[in-house]
């Protein structure tokens, strides 16, 4: 079938002819996956993206002819991609290769000794038991405590709209009796003993953007997660996915439109009409999905007056999560000691947290996430050499650190990091690096604060008390994306297009013709 009769199928089993037009703007997963669930429900959808590639924090560099995945290192959760192709009929491991990662993480620690986060129980417990002899048998306690918190907090809310009161007080309940009051690290403090493993098992909350001892407990789910679906690296990196994404959607009758850089949302009638960009094209719109951050939305690109205005002083106080120092770079030699990822503990852990996100300083102990593609996939490195990205957090920009400056200054002082823990001969085998701060998370991604992950994952910016899926302002604006409920990392970005998809067909009725569906699906 030819892209443009999958747009006219698909538009043929809408009843409602008044609100069949969807702008889409931002091509990051969350803004794909909305824009693929909208064209399967029968919206005839375009989707924006102000650069000229696609992916948003998922976007792909290239250095010295070699490509970087700019963002995301993993996927976990990979049935919420496949159901995307499902819609429409197609197999998504007929487009994209899922490679395994093993180990999940390493976790290398100051004193010398490390911890491989596996794939299986038998190997986890045995990991334990070598840190910390005798009491591998926590872990059970563990795996079990983490299962209840994604039963909860993935399978039954993930997609849930919370756009009232009433709605998170309906959960109240299962967050008291899960304890989803306590922070991280206090809840997995309860099975370990051992500060190397409190460290091991509370550090995904870093990986969303949380400080441990902030983030709720509830975000104990990552885990079991993981477990549940394994860790896997997209053959061809995290920027093959995105393609085949863009594919998929534009397949089926989709429309994607780069260097579209958006300066406003048009406004009648109370009701989003549409959004203007640069150079004075306009696209009318019944309905608009941003998968930009809705402080920057607010701001920026809409006309807020009164009790508006008096809420974006309240959202920019919302807590916010840390920035990124991110070096991509290149070897001469590959690296096969090494593992597809390390995660690289300085001497102290609540010490270099407490001054990133409390007073928004630099530590001058580093703590450092490396990446190591071609451990998983060879071809993600120059011939004999090799690729990596490491990443470091860092206060956004509320700390006002002068980055121009300090990017080269931590740039060293990250590769010497290296250097003394991980790699010896790091600077006889150096080549081109590239660097990007929090102010490319601000000009590049416009994210208000440079913030790696928007909000921070607090119980109180939890649920609804995060950026609504649906504007408060105006009822045809819907959002995507870090800062939405459920949350940051891939899971939780691509979950928010399902919440996104509930709250327009509860707004949007829609008179699915089961037959027409049918016809479409097996001509694909």
């Amino acid at each position: 079938m030819k892209s443009s009769d999958a747009l006219a199928s698909h538009s043929s089993i809408r009843t409602d002819k008044q609100a069949n037009r969807a702008v889409v703007i931002g091509s990051g997963f969350g803004g794909l996956a909305v824009a693929l669930r909208l064209l399967s429900d029968g919206w005839s959808v375009e989707l924006l993206e102000r650069h000229g590639d696609l992916g948003g924090r998922a976007r792909v560099f290239h250095l010295d002819g070699v490509a970087f995945d700019a963002g995301p290192t993993v996927i976990t959760a990979p049935f919420l991609f496949e159901e995307l192709f499902e819609r429409f009929g197609e197999k998504f491991d007929q487009h994209v290769t899922l490679l395994p990662v093993e180990p999940f993480y390493r976790m290398d620690y100051a004193d010398g000794s490390y911890f491989d986060y596996k794939s299986t129980t038998d190997e986890i417990m045995g990991e334990i038991e070598r840190l910390a002899p005798g009491t591998s048998n926590r872990y059970n306690d563990f795996m079990i405590a983490t299962e209840k918190m994604y039963q909860r907090g993935f399978v039954d809310l993930a997609e849930q709209p919370f756009t009232k009161v009433t709605d998170m007080l309906k959960v109240l309940p299962d967050l008291i009796r899960l304890r989803a009051d306590k922070s991280l690290y206090t809840f997995v403090s309860r099975f370990f003993d051992d500060e190397r493993l409190r460290r091991a098992f509370s550090v995904p909350s870093l990986l969303v953007g949380g400080h441990p001892f902030r983030t709720s407990s509830l975000y104990g789910l990552i885990h079991a997660l993981e477990r549940r679906g394994g860790v896997w690296f997209p053959k061809g990196g995290t920027g093959a996915l995105v393609t085949a994404l863009a594919d998929l959607f534009q397949r089926h009758g989709g429309i994607i439109r780069t260097r579209q850089d958006v300066t406003g949302l048009s406004v009648e009638n109370n009701q989003v009409s549409g959004v203007d960009v640069r150079g004075g094209q306009h696209y009318p719109a019944d309905i608009v999905v941003s998968n930009a951050d809705p402080l920057h939305v607010y701001e920026n690109w809409l006309p807020m007056k009164g009790w508006g205005r008096l809420l974006n002083g309240f959202r920019r106080r919302m807590k916010q999560s840390m920035g990124l120092l991110v070096v991509y770079f290149v070897t001469k030699r590959r690296y096969t000691e090494l593992e597809h990822h390390t995660i690289v503990f300085g001497d102290t852990f609540k010490e270099i947290l407490d001054t990133i996100f409390d007073d928004h300083e630099l530590p001058e102990d580093l703590s450092l996430y490396l990446h190591r593609p071609s451990a998983t996939d060879p071809e993600m490195a120059p011939p004999e050499g090799d690729a990596f990205y490491v990443l470091a957090p860092v206060p956004n920009l509320q700390g006002r650190q002068d980055w121009e400056t300090l990017e080269p200054q931590i740039t060293q002082n990250i590769l010497s990091t290296l250097q003394q823990r991980l790699m010896p001969d790091l600077f006889e085998q150096l080549g081109a690096t590239h660097t990007v701060s929090p102010r490319y998370f601000h000009d590049a991604l416009s994210t208000p604060f440079g913030s790696g992950f928007s909000i921070a994952p607090t119980l109180t910016q939890s649920a609804g008390l995060r950026y609504h899926n649906r504007s408060p302002h105006y009822s045809n604006l819907y959002f995507v994306g870090a800062g939405t409920h459920p949350g940051a990392g891939v899971p939780g970005v691509v979950s928010s297009a399902g919440v996104v998809e509930k709250l327009v067909r509860e707004d949007h009725v829609i008179n699915h013709d089961p037959l027409a569906t049918a016809q479409d699906k097996s001509a694909v």
